[in-house]
């Protein structure tokens, strides 16, 4: 495993439960793309998007000390190739909202490059955790 890459990971990650725009740029390519299931369809593709939608999702939010987020990388699996960094993992989310406790998962493919000033998320594509349609019915 490759704890260099999982760090600049989990600092991305925190970086958007905090709301931390500098940081979530800094550990962006301008030009990075994303296919995220649960916004659109289509590829997303700058930094811009982001960076206006995590603003409207810490605002929405609010925060306080009754609301947080925490995430676990789950089987991470790191490859590397000289410059280039692909990292998979099953993320699973918690958030806490006035003592409300939800939890989420999903697998993430995410492509990291090293430029000059650090690693950079280049590519990151989101997929549900949902059973495959050939996979018997649960229970069954």
């Amino acid at each position: 495993m490759d704890e260099e890459i999982l760090a600049v990971l989990n600092r991305k990650l925190q970086a958007i439960w905090e709301g931390d725009t500098e940081t979530y740029a800094q550990t962006c390519a301008e030009d990075v793309s994303f296919f995220e299931w649960y916004v659109t369809t289509q590829r997303i593709d700058g930094l811009d998007f982001h960076l206006r939608e995590l603003r409207v999702h810490t605002q929405a939010l609010g925060g306080g000390d009754a609301a947080r987020t925490e995430h676990e990388i789950l089987q991470p699996r790191v490859q590397r190739y000289g410059d280039t960094a692909i990292v998979t993992y099953t993320l699973l989310v918690r958030s806490v909202r006035g003592g409300d406790v939800t939890r989420t998962q999903q697998n993430e493919t995410r492509v990291f490059q090293r430029f000059a000033g650090g690693w950079k998320l280049v590519h990151c594509h989101k997929s549900p955790c949902w059973r495959a349609p050939h996979d018997p019915p649960l229970g069954a």
